[in-house]
């Protein structure tokens, strides 16, 4: 197993940066991509398999028949790239049937969880060689180095677009030809659900595993940049935004109080909030009218008939 670093990883000061600018805001922020810790990789995939979340669930069951007809539109693909790949546990359906495949190339925040899997992948398909990239796959400038096959697919699973604000899902869409190349297509996961009791329940479990998920952005300022963050003292709140069609996700202060982080001093009112995600659901037209912006064609999609409104699209490159 080799490792190219064409890419610059994160570090602890972007961290820091980012948790700093965040809680300055007037309404208080800390982006997503700080989720994907190694323990925050994990809960996520503790998620993914309650009762509640749809979402992995739908779209495993879609990469099944995926599997089956990617050769049909891709017959000589060589080489899979996954920006944000957490356990890939998705991509080995993938990896497991593209009969010419011989690259894949995972991109993940978490050095150390990154590196746990990349050993996995490694062991279980040895005629695969996996090149892991310790990456900020939202910061992405630079292509790929060039002894990569153009033959590639770029997949993006877990209707991650949606976390996203409009504006930035389309400089991530722009940002994947990068990745992509002028040969490559794109697989990407979407949810168009608008129900918004089924919304509610798959990002708020009763089981209190994405409330875990979204407090341990408070675990990780505690941990690495010396915040005194009372985890007691904030709750988990998801609830749907009709007119944004999105669901949010946020830590709300359960009393007054003050945080401090290297000096820096935040006072929070009581119910005031940190605002961690947005779940955009995109309908097939406004993604599609989205992706086209942005340079992408549509070559077919496979859709959910019965739990969902989610699809998976194949994209390619508009010439």
């Amino acid at each position: 197993m080799n490792t190219i670093t064409d890419i610059k990883p994160t570090t602890t000061h972007d961290f820091l940066d980012d948790v700093l600018a965040g809680l300055s805001q007037p309404q208080k922020t800390i982006p997503c991509k700080w989720f994907y810790d190694e323990a925050g990789s994990v809960i996520f995939e503790e998620i993914t398999e309650t009762p509640e979340y749809y979402p992995t669930r739908v779209e495993t069951k879609l990469l099944v028949d995926v599997a089956q007809d990617l050769p049909s539109y891709l017959p000589h693909l060589k080489v899979i790239v996954e920006p944000g790949s957490g356990s890939s546990i998705k991509t080995r359906i993938l990896l497991g049937s593209q009969k010419e495949l011989n690259t894949y190339i995972p991109m993940e925040i978490s050095a150390e969880f990154l590196s746990f899997v990349a050993e996995q992948l490694h062991a279980d398909y040895l005629s695969i060689n996996t090149l892991p990239i310790v990456s900020d796959f939202t910061n992405i400038h630079t292509p790929l180095n060039d002894r990569i096959d153009p033959s590639r697919l770029v997949f993006f699973p877990g209707s991650t677009i949606g976390n996203f604000p409009p504006e930035e899902a389309a400089d991530l869409l722009n940002s994947f030809h990068l990745l992509a190349g002028k040969q490559g297509h794109l697989l990407i996961g979407v949810d168009g659900t608008q129900d918004e009791a089924q919304l509610v329940a798959a990002y708020n479990d009763a089981a209190g595993v994405t409330e875990a998920f979204n407090k341990n952005l408070l675990v990780r300022a505690n941990n690495e940049l010396g915040a005194d963050f009372n985890l007691a003292q904030f709750a988990h709140v998801a609830r749907f935004n009709q007119q944004e069609s999105r669901i949010e996700m946020h830590l709300k202060s359960l009393c007054a109080q003050k945080v401090t982080i290297k000096k820096h001093v935040f006072n929070f009112h009581k119910n005031e909030t940190i605002f961690t995600e947005n779940c955009y659901k995109y309908d097939k037209n406004r993604f599609m009218a989205m992706a086209n912006q942005c340079g992408w064609d549509l070559v077919t999609t496979w859709k959910d008939q019965h739990l969902s409104n989610f699809q998976l699209f194949l994209l390619k490159p508009s010439n």
